[in-house]
């Protein structure tokens, strides 16, 4: 008897462990940073999990890298909110995420280097984490709130931010900010140019940040390895040894160069 009371209290302090951990490792909204909000019960997702949350959305995250997410509702005495906080692997994957996620965006509150809002929702990429908050109204009394909540959040994240200048070498940050996307796969082209679908077509292994212009598009590929460097080249028919970091290569409208080991800058004139 004694030795099955000692294993549910085991069983009963580790799954209270792992609760305290989840809060923890999350830069969510307390009683602390608002005393006159109530809040929903967090709901956390991890891994597959999230399939449970966004259903058909998740392969999108999971493609980029989703660790784990903390959704909460908060009342305020002016609105109701819902903050969804993902966990991305790292602070590019949590970049990606945001950059295709973004979606008509009035404007670029200072709150991070990579931020989003328009009446209904704000969106924040800060370290490895993508923040999103709604509300219903998109009044402005909502969008203060929305900007106080983001602002709550933001400065509880103490990782560097993502840093782009190594695949675009020169480029305003405004122009980053704006018109940039970064994807890692299948999905993340197809939700952020899905005219470039068979230009990777059948490729895994890369980073691709890609500058949508007029009339030149910019796309910085870092490739994982040799392998996948090559598997680009050939499905594009390009003599890899010709490629080299002094003088960019012609061929047809696509100006390509080296820009690093396993690192493409290709200029492609629309």
């Amino acid at each position: 008897m004694i030795k099955r009371y000692l294993f549910f209290f085991l069983i009963t302090l580790l799954s209270l462990s792992g609760k305290s951990q989840t809060n923890d490792d999350f830069p969510v909204i307390t009683k602390n940073d608002l005393p006159e909000a109530t809040f929903s019960t967090p709901r956390t997702f991890a891994g597959s999990s999230l399939f449970g949350y966004m259903n058909g959305g998740a392969e999108l995250y999971l493609e980029y890298g989703c660790e784990s997410a903390s959704i909460t509702e908060i009342s305020l005495p002016e609105g109701k909110y819902k903050t969804e906080i993902f966990r991305m692997t790292d602070p590019e994957a949590a970049f990606g995420i945001f950059s295709v996620s973004k979606y008509r965006c009035l404007a670029f509150p200072d709150l991070a280097k990579f931020t989003c809002q328009n009446r209904y929702q704000l969106q924040i990429c800060k370290g490895p984490y993508y923040i999103s908050i709604i509300n219903k109204t998109g009044s402005r009394t909502d969008s203060l709130s929305m900007l106080r909540l983001g602002k709550v959040i933001s400065d509880k994240i103490g990782e560097a931010e993502t840093d782009l200048s190594g695949y675009l070498p020169g480029i305003p940050h405004s122009l980053l900010r704006a018109d940039s996307f970064l994807a890692k796969g299948k999905l993340g082209i197809i939700n952020g140019a899905p005219d470039l679908e068979d230009f990777f077509a059948g490729l895994s292994g890369y980073t691709a940040v890609i500058l949508k212009g007029s009339p030149e598009m910019l796309i910085s590929v870092r490739f994982d390895g040799n392998e996948s460097i090559k598997a680009f080249t050939d499905l594009h028919k390009w003599d890899q040894g010709r490629l080299s970091e002094q003088d960019p290569v012609i061929i047809g409208e696509e100006k390509i160069r080296l820009i690093g080991n396993n690192h493409l800058l290709i200029e492609i004139v629309k």
